[in-house]
């Protein structure tokens, strides 16, 4: 096969350094989603594929995953289900461009059940989000937003508050040291962490109150709130001056 130029290749009719563009439009206000529990903007995965029913054609692209793997990390074995997933697009020589890349969701297990709540949701999360992951890599919804941005350069705000969080389940060992527990905050489900310095520090401290597996009712502490992976974590910094009083 003679291959064209990049300059002269089309897709759906349509020159590809066009295509690029049109694939990454911002979407109109009316089709960016509001999360509830962390107040990120996202565009849905239909409104996506809309996108490149538009712009490629229906009968230009596909998208593959790879068999789903369970992996577990930590001392505590938390499961994630990981896929690997590929989106191909195809010029009007059905010359394949190819972009790929992993997602991934956690397995949730009910509170003293060692059955999962449903491994079909994790595995259905993690196929969507390895599918955004490859759209964006083609420029698809890459503008994502979330409404916590703003005022240093990597868009996060890192400006201590002072938080009262109640606790929902006992510690978890995170990967690398340090801990993690679900909480309630301002009336909305997050995560809490716990880096290994910040938690090596509590042990010493506080002993017992501070080990994986325990659980604490609530704590009131100087923390910051940050995004990763898509949701939006509480950051433990320090003890406010009284310290912690209100721990219990």
């Amino acid at each position: 096969m003679i291959y064209k130029k990049t300059t002269d290749r089309t897709m759906n009719g349509i020159p590809l350094n066009e295509i690029w563009e049109q694939l990454g439009a911002e979407f109109p206000q009316e089709d960016i989603r509001k999360h509830p529990a962390t107040n990120m903007e996202y565009v849905s995965v239909e409104k996506i594929e809309e996108r490149l029913n538009n712009v490629a054609g229906m009968e230009n692209w596909d998208f593959f995953t790879d068999p789903p793997q369970i992996c577990r990390f930590g001392k505590e074995n938390h499961e994630s289900c990981v896929v690997s997933g590929r989106l191909v697009l195809y010029d009007d020589n059905r010359v394949p461009i190819v972009r790929s890349t992993c997602g991934a969701a956690d397995i949730i297990y009910p509170r003293d059940s060692d059955r999962p709540a449903s491994v079909a949701n994790a595995l259905d999360s993690a196929v969507q989000d390895v599918f955004k992951r490859c759209a964006k890599r083609f420029g698809i919804a890459r503008k994502e937003k979330n409404a916590m941005h703003a005022k240093n350069g990597n868009g996060q705000d890192r400006t201590e508050k002072l938080m009262k969080v109640t606790f929902l389940e006992a510690f978890r060992a995170l990967p690398k040291g340090g801990a993690k527990s679900k909480v309630t905050y301002g009336g909305k489900t997050l995560e809490m962490v716990i880096w290994s310095k910040e938690w090596d520090a509590l042990q010493k401290k506080f002993g017992d109150s501070f080990r994986v597996g325990g659980r604490l009712n609530e704590i009131t502490f100087y923390g910051v709130e940050k995004e990763y992976r898509g949701t939006v974590q509480l950051e433990f910094v320090r003890l406010p001056d009284n310290g912690g009083k209100g721990a219990a």
